[in-house]
């Protein structure tokens, strides 16, 4: 059993983050909700296009190309 987050998820950094730090998926219901509200499924699709784009975009600035790459060495401690 993995562990899921379900709490604060608004971008794909927070995606990456989550990852960074172990857990086996997000849940992403309020982004969601706010695309359904304002645009309908069009807007779900848009809310779903921008967390990729910003996922993808923070991988990259990582150096990584895959999902499977990522994991808690890409985190900034300090």
């Amino acid at each position: 059993m993995g562990i899921f987050v379900d709490t604060g998820i608004q971008s794909g950094t927070d995606v990456l983050k989550a990852l960074a730090l172990g857990t086996r998926a997000v849940l992403i219901g309020r982004p969601i909700l706010y695309g359904l509200a304002c645009g309908g499924q069009d807007g779900v699709r848009r809310v779903l296009g921008i967390l990729k784009r910003e996922l993808v975009y923070d991988m990259a600035c990582c150096g990584l190309t895959s999902i499977d790459q990522i994991n808690k060495d890409i985190l900034y401690k300090h």
